[in-house]
């Protein structure tokens, strides 16, 4: 049947479907496999990538870990540090006051003992001052004779005396 432009032949068919059959094989072959070898390494690559990726998060964690983990550390051993300045200033603190204290009493104990020296040698210009005074009461008691009355009268004015300068 020939029909003009319209015609179909059957070893036109046959020619073209073997030509696409090899075609389809050939492509197959030389191009598909090497791409999906190629797509399959890509896919290695990118998962060997991810695992990369997912071990670095890891150790990043472990790291950011251990760094919290030792930045408590260095904050309780700050702490520690502080409270111990702390505990040693209190102490040094503690020291100079006892200090300023023994310094305190030892001024007032020579404070006192400079006070017992006044006083005794108050006490001695006292006496020589009593002294004095009886050796006069003496003088008039030689120069007069004295009657058992005037003689009392002497010694209750002299101890009057002497009370009254203490």
């Amino acid at each position: 049947m020939k029909l003009g432009f319209l015609s179909i032949d059957t070893g036109t068919i046959l020619f073209t479907l073997a030509n696409t059959l090899i075609l389809f094989f050939g492509l197959k072959h030389f191009l598909f496999k090497p791409v999906n070898r190629i797509l399959e390494e890509r896919q290695t690559a990118v998962d060997q990538t991810l695992k990369d990726a997912e071990d670095a998060r890891d150790r990043a964690e472990t790291a950011e870990t251990t760094y919290q983990e030792k930045l408590e550390q260095v904050k309780e051993e700050s702490a520690e540090m502080m409270r111990s300045a702390t505990r040693r200033a209190q102490k040094r603190s503690d020291e100079i006051i006892a200090q300023a204290k023994a310094e305190a009493a030892g001024i007032l104990q020579q404070n006192a003992e400079e006070l017992e020296r006044e006083k005794r040698r108050a006490e001695q210009e006292l006496r020589s001052e009593v002294s004095g005074l009886a050796v006069m009461v003496a003088e008039k008691v030689v120069e007069r004779e004295i009657n058992p009355q005037d003689h009392a009268r002497l010694i209750d004015e002299f101890i009057d005396s002497v009370g009254d300068v203490q």
